[in-house]
């Protein structure tokens, strides 16, 4: 197995499936992420014989292993690499003594290392170790690429995915996801009228208001932190003034507001309270939802938790795909090689333990024996 992840490790790492510079996002169907993603990781599923492969057009691919019910196991793998933006030479995958990075032992470098790409390489390598499961283990690959649900509802919808348990492989230091926080951009225009700005008075300047919104912010009504996965937040993270001109006052000011979101909320609701709150002051103010991600919540006594029990838990503060399948009533774990220190280390050189993905290739593998036979 060692020496196939290793490989499969490699090969994913020198592929370039990074967020472009410059942008935020991928939108679906982004034709560099389709091709590679066909051209690099679909030969790496076929390799491992599954019964079938199913295919979206976005690039997404769902393989079953074993026979086509719906009591079984879904394990999503990711390819989108969104952190280590700022290495050097991102894609130069290679092996290095992991102690002078804080790894034991042989470490992997290379930009989606650590988020995704060592967790993908630990679950291609353990669908190698799962023969003739009694029901369905399905292997996707998912390409969501804008911090939504989209990548996962192609997957159980339009490609008809089926299963009772699903485990997200995710960095998560080899712990057990048992929750995360939810989250919705909220995006905010405040309007003016463009001026020279050497007579203000002949327009409207629309960043004093914009200003005062993003203060008001902070009285934003929230529901009471949730226990182990903190609280509800409203937090700004955008400030667009357009057009940008030669001391010309903007006609529009754009914020974006990252409104996290615990168990029960939902983002309609958030935005709902969100909009009502500043309405009342800013009458004028559009305000609209953008990308969101339902809150995950997995009780430790479910069958996908017992097949993973030799780790310890943990909940997240961040935002994950989780959300989706505890929307559907499949208990969603997530779990993988690889830190989640999201700060400078991470993004100055991204790497992960080959040791720890053989360990998490490990687990994976006796999870699916354990919960499809």
């Amino acid at each position: 197995m060692s020496d196939h992840l290793q490989e499969t490790l490699l090969t994913l790492v020198r592929t370039d499936t990074s967020v472009p510079n410059g942008s935020t996002e991928i939108a679906p169907g982004d034709a560099r992420l389709r091709d590679t993603v066909t051209e690099v990781v679909l030969p790496l599923v076929e390799a491992l014989g599954p019964a079938e492969i199913r295919r979206h057009e976005c690039g997404d691919i769902a393989a079953r292993f074993g026979p086509d019910t719906d009591d079984g196991l879904l394990i999503q793998t990711y390819i989108v690499s969104q952190h280590g933006n700022l290495m050097a030479e991102p894609h130069r995958a290679r092996v290095v003594e992991g102690n002078t990075l804080g790894l034991e032992g042989p470490a992997v470098v290379g930009q989606g290392a650590n988020q995704n790409k060592g967790p993908m390489a630990s679950a291609l390598s353990a669908m190698r170790e799962v023969a003739s499961p009694r029901r369905s283990v399905w292997l996707s690959v998912n390409c969501e690429g804008r911090s939504s649900h989209d990548g996962s509802r192609r997957i159980y919808g339009d490609l008809g995915v089926r299963a009772a348990h699903s485990i997200l492989a995710f960095g998560t230091n080899l712990r057990v996801s048992l929750g995360n926080r939810g989250r919705v951009d909220v995006h905010i225009s405040v309007p003016g009228a463009s001026s020279h700005s050497s007579q203000p008075e002949l327009g409207r300047n629309p960043i004093p208001p914009a200003a005062a919104v993003v203060l008001q912010l902070a009285e934003t009504p929230l529901p009471a932190a949730y226990p182990d996965l903190g609280p509800a937040t409203a937090t700004p993270y955008q400030f667009v003034c357009e057009p940008i001109a030669p001391h010309t006052l903007p006609s529009s000011v754009r914020i974006v507001v990252d409104r996290r979101l615990i168990p029960g909320e939902t983002p309609a609701r958030a935005v709902d309270t969100l909009r009502h709150h500043l309405l009342k002051q800013w009458p004028d103010l559009q305000i609209t939802a953008g990308a969101s991600m339902l809150p995950a919540l997995v009780d430790p006594r479910a069958a996908v938790v017992r097949a993973l029990d030799a780790f310890p838990t943990m909940f997240s503060r961040n935002a994950f795909d989780a959300g989706y399948g505890c929307s559907l009533g499949i208990p969603t774990v997530m779990f993988g090689p690889g830190r989640r220190d999201f700060g400078a280390g991470v993004v100055a050189a991204e790497a992960v333990s080959l040791a720890d993905c053989r360990t998490a290739a490990t687990a994976l593998a006796t999870a699916a024996r354990t919960l499809c036979g």
